[in-house]
């Protein structure tokens, strides 16, 4: 069962990184569905063990969605997306979940943190080989030149995000936990890594939820160490940023093609990518509001679809840049709100069992990915495919750290 379980969880993260890797993605997610499967099976109750307000909250929330499962004008899409951004996303939290309540050590165990560390500098040294080659063997090498989506292999900047931000506290996690010095090195390069490409690929929706959620952590932290740790992170971050943008490449690589002095004019639709958002976002919610409980259907291509003349309106973005809203529009604000309340209500159990510190302090950095992860989805659709894969792992290791210290305790 644990070999299953690691080539299945090896190829969902292969998929979360690499490009042209769907096929990893259903083959993953269909092992670890035949997996959960088997182990209801031979021991139905265990999942009653998990804690009984999620369940009812996925219930409902899955219950919610079904009706846009199958929506013209392509069910088998809609369906499909519906597998592919829910259902499996949620069977994947859940088997994690019993994972960490039935194994005491499985969260450091190889089988489960080899896959997302190989997969993430894999295809971050590939990335930078692609963009160092271009450099050496071009006619110029732009401060931009890692800030391109069909430079290698990597999957997408935006899309790989969220993956390389849950590797980053993840890890940094294990590292503090960690007595081990060799594995703690590891954690540590691995960690760091992370973030070393986040700023390569310039995410700065990556860089606020960092900094802000490390701020917050340690201003809550009853730990010293994480303390001094989470101003660090900040701190550095915001030293990182100020020394950027006063260097011509810098400013290149964090501001891009954004025009601050039209942004401070209110010409938003004209100053760039943070200002686009700005734009867009009142029209989508009038289109939201105009039938709050209705929806397009579950999918990114079918929201599409059905909304062109909102998309025209807005600055043809084609979503609405943000993961709450693009939900209310694909399935309505009654879905909608049932996903913020088991967000929020997932948060606060990871604050829960982080303060009682019945497993070290790495539900701190869990509590820490959750924020980070809320704050880039305020600004990134975050709902669709492999973008989303980061936030159901994180929530299927603190229901399972939950229960488990519900029971130890």
């Amino acid at each position: 069962m644990n070999k299953a379980f690691f080539i299945g969880w090896f190829a969902i993260w292969v998929a979360i990184f690499f490009a042209h890797s769907n096929a990893f993605l259903w083959f993953g997610f269909s092992l670890i569905t035949l997996l959960f499967i088997i182990k209801l099976i031979f021991n139905p109750r265990s999942l009653l063990n998990l804690p009984k307000s999620i369940l009812i909250l996925l219930v409902i929330f899955i219950i919610f969605l079904l009706p846009f499962a199958f929506m013209p004008p392509d069910p088998v899409r809609t369906f499909e997306d519906f597998l592919k951004n829910y259902l499996f996303h949620t069977i994947l939290a859940l088997y994690l979940a019993l994972k960490i309540k039935e194994g005491s050590n499985f969260y450091r165990s190889p089988v489960f943190y080899l896959p997302p560390a190989l997969s993430c500098v894999a295809i971050s040294l590939h990335h930078i080989y692609s963009g160092l080659k271009i450099c050496f063997t071009g006619p110029s090498c732009p401060s931009t030149v890692f800030i391109a989506n069909n430079l290698s292999l990597l999957k997408g900047l935006v899309v790989t995000s969220f993956g390389y931000v849950l590797v980053f506290f993840l890890f940094l996690g294990l590292y503090v936990i960690e007595k081990d010095k060799n594995r703690k090195f590891f954690f540590l390069f691995i960690s760091l890594f992370s973030l070393i490409m986040e700023i390569l690929l310039g995410r700065r929706a990556s860089f606020l939820g960092i900094m802000l959620s490390s701020l917050i952590v340690s201003i809550f932290s009853q730990n010293k160490n994480i303390r001094k740790l989470g101003v660090a992170i900040s701190l550095s971050l915001i030293l990182l940023t100020v020394a950027l943008l006063v260097t011509p490449v810098g400013r290149e690589m964090l501001i891009r093609e954004d025009k601050v002095d039209l942004l401070a004019q209110g010409k938003y639709a004209e100053s760039g990518s943070f200002g686009m958002r700005l734009y867009i976002w009142p029209i989508y919610l009038k289109k939201a509001l105009e039938e709050p409980f209705s929806g397009t259907g579950i999918g990114r291509k079918t929201q599409k679809l059905s909304l062109a003349l909102t998309n025209e309106l807005a600055l043809r973005l084609e979503h609405a840049h943000n993961l709450f809203l693009n939900l209310w529009l694909q399935a309505g604000f009654h879905t909608m709100l049932t996903f913020l309340i088991l967000y929020l209500y997932t948060i606060w159990l990871a604050y829960k069992i982080w303060s009682e510190r019945s497993e070290g302090t790495l539900h701190g950095f869990l509590l820490a990915f959750f924020l980070a992860f809320f704050v880039m989805s305020m600004l990134e659709g975050s709902e669709e495919g492999t973008r989303f894969t980061p936030y159901w792992i994180a929530s299927g290791l603190v229901w399972g750290f939950h229960e488990k210290s519900r029971l130890s305790s």
